[in-house]
């Protein structure tokens, strides 16, 4: 297992910053998620950790030692792509078998290596196929996996290693990657641009944006009190709710208002001292935390549904309120009509506040 730290690392191509002092520790045996949009910096950051490109600033160690201008195949890292990139020409056993023979290792020693891969990866059945092309995706997957992971490897990067694949093998192969982090318990980076694959499989995610990280939190820190705007829309099905208003000062305590809205807000510790009266913000609530069908109190608000989306577990309803518009979730498959009134809750205290300028949160 190895620590691996990255410190102000940058990357240019030619006019293009794709690293901007990019800092990020993952511990030793850790599984992280390098969470972002194509061309994030998430693919660089890798190809600098494997050694594959070499950064214009900064550097990275493994165990507190640097790595820069060590080359990529005295790194010991293993970098897993989208393509699989097999051998067509080779056995499943010959193709897993492959780097161990280029390390001029034993018959016997790479047969053992091979056949307790292939035991781990569910894939013994496989080993005697002669043709690759023959293969699911699945499999396919998994015999790559193992091609890389017989090397034993230091540090175990995968970028975007399941996009290819349809949503159910996507699904099945979240659970492997999970299930052999705690069996090999490798250090392991995962790039990927969907926050559900970021959230079903790691331990911690490192949210990146134009070659900079913006948080790098367990995944619940991330969708309760995310540090920006661009990390609360990033994450979460359906999209957070945002709202341009201006906090006021109420009877009560401090409060939101919008065109038809005023809500009330529960104060948290000192989370008010950045705020004042006639102060213009966006205020954010997920869809999951507005109580459809709400009884009576201070938040609860008249509402008409605009558009009612029936996704068999769950429906997500459009509202209108005063001049705004509101999504929020229902359970299960609910039949709701155009022009249909309702009522709805805002709890107070699930509300998070941003600066209109900088993005950042302030509440």
């Amino acid at each position: 297992m190895t620590r691996v730290e990255i410190r102000g690392l940058r990357k240019s191509y030619g006019t293009v910053e794709a690293l901007r002092g990019l800092d990020l520790v993952v511990e030793s045996g850790a599984l992280v998620a390098l969470l972002g949009p194509t061309g994030a910096g998430k693919t660089t950051t890798l190809k600098c950790i494997a050694g594959v490109e070499e950064p214009d600033d900064g550097d990275i160690l493994f165990d507190g030692e640097s790595v820069l201008g060590i080359p990529a195949w005295r790194r010991n890292v293993a970098m897993f792509f989208q393509s699989y990139a097999l051998y067509p020409h080779l056995s499943v056993y010959d193709n897993i078998a492959y780097p161990l023979r280029e390390q001029k290792m034993s018959k016997d020693e790479i047969d053992k290596m091979v056949k307790s891969v292939a035991e781990k990866l569910r894939i013994s059945l496989l080993l005697d196929r002669k043709e690759p092309s023959t293969l699911s995706g699945g499999e396919m997957q998994r015999v790559a996996l193992a091609r890389t992971l017989v090397r034993k490897p230091l540090v175990f990067l995968l970028d975007e290693p399941i996009s290819n694949l349809d949503a159910k093998l996507r699904e099945e192969m979240r659970t492997e990657f999970k299930r052999l982090h705690k069996e090999l318990k490798q250090t392991i980076i995962y790039a990927t641009p969907d926050y559900l694959e970021a959230f079903a499989i790691a331990e911690k995610v490192a949210v990146i944006k134009d070659g900079m990280i913006l948080q790098y939190d367990t995944p619940i820190n991330l969708l309760k009190r995310p540090k920006n705007r661009f990390v609360a829309t990033f994450i979460g099905s359906p999209t957070i709710n945002l709202l341009k208003g201006v906090v006021r000062r109420g009877v009560r305590g401090w409060e939101f208002s919008a065109p038809g809205l005023r809500l009330e807000l529960v104060e948290v510790g000192g989370a008010s001292s950045k705020i004042y009266d006639g102060l213009e913000v966006e205020m954010a609530i997920r869809p999951h935390d507005i109580v459809l069908e709400a009884q009576q109190n201070a938040n609860t608000f008249k509402a008409k549904v605009l558009a009612a989306e029936r996704l068999g577990y769950e429906t997500v309803v459009t509202l209108s309120v005063g001049e705004v518009e509101l999504k929020t979730v229902s359970k299960g498959m609910r039949l709701y009509r155009y022009g249909e009134e309702v009522s709805i809750s805002i709890p107070g205290d699930r509300v998070i506040l941003f600066d209109v300028s900088s993005g950042e949160a302030i509440y």
